[in-house]
């Protein structure tokens, strides 16, 4: 797995907890196909939430970045549909 992304200014500063916790998102990412990505998003909310986690701003715009990246145009759509969604 490309860990290039744990090299992120926005990242420099992240709690061990938070970042092992992204770490994990992107090996699951990288192994769920296409298709089940916008449920990966609600999964990966949901488990957030179980661990007590807060993310700011910028880092859950990086949890949608991390998600987005592996995903075609259509499930991208789909992604964000789903994440309007769960914004309201």
């Amino acid at each position: 797995m490309n860990q290039d992304w744990l090299n992120r200014p926005e990242l420099k500063e992240l709690d061990p907890v938070k970042k092992k916790f992204l770490t994990e998102l992107m090996e699951e990412s990288e192994k769920t196909p296409q298709s089940k990505m916008p449920s990966l998003y609600m999964k990966t909310i949901t488990k957030m939430n179980a661990l007590r986690l807060k993310f700011t701003a910028q880092e859950s715009a990086l949890i949608s970045e991390i998600i987005e990246s592996q995903m075609s145009a259509q499930d991208r759509s789909r992604f964000l549909a789903v994440k309007k969604m769960l914004m309201k």
